[in-house]
């Protein structure tokens, strides 16, 4: 007896004191409507503005869902769903009764929208990109330029420094040559 609880305390432990390996970063929302239909959304949708319309359709999402006025409208198979939440609860609504600036526009045309502004957006971005990166690029030019601008200025000190130490050099060997030669003439006489 004493044994199994042992061994149970020892299995609990190993098991409690093991972190967990694997992490999953995504998560599954299972939503389901009043209808009787359901939805998986694997995170919160991302929504890219369309400026004309006044309203943000989503970017990357299994389902077509417009977010306005504080509300999101998910289509499903030609049905339309409302909801404050991105995660439900999801109520059936009839398209008539979606606000007109999403009613005005068939469901094709805003997924045509989407992807123009998406286009662009894309654009924005590369561009955005190039210019920091070009920026980047005169940076590190400029740096190393400095850096070049730098270890030039050290050798031409450098080069000075060794020109003043040889004149020094010559300066002192006249000099000697000077006092032998001053010797000597005081030896001959």
């Amino acid at each position: 007896m004493k044994k199994s609880i042992w061994l149970a305390a020892g299995v609990a432990g190993m098991l409690l004191g093991n972190p967990a390996t694997e992490a999953k970063g995504a998560v599954s929302v299972l939503i389901n409507a009043r209808d009787g239909h359901s939805f998986v959304l694997e995170s919160r949708p991302s929504f890219i503005m369309l400026p004309e319309k006044g309203f943000s359709v989503a970017v990357g999402s299994p389902y077509d869902i417009v977010f306005y006025d504080n509300r999101y409208y998910l289509n499903q198979n030609g049905s339309w769903y409302r909801s404050s939440n991105y995660r439900g609860p999801w109520t059936f609504i009839k398209a008539k009764h979606l606000p007109s600036r999403i009613r005005r526009h068939r469901l094709d045309e805003i997924r045509s929208f989407r992807d123009t502004e998406y286009r662009r957006h894309d654009q924005r971005n590369n561009l955005e990109q190039q210019r920091r990166d070009e920026n980047n690029r005169r940076v590190l030019e400029q740096q190393r330029s400095d850096e070049n601008n730098r270890r030039t200025l050290e050798q031409q000190r450098s080069d000075e420094n060794n020109r003043r130490v040889l004149e020094q050099q010559r300066s002192d060997e006249n000099n000697r040559r000077t006092l032998e030669q001053q010797r000597n003439d005081q030896n001959r006489r």
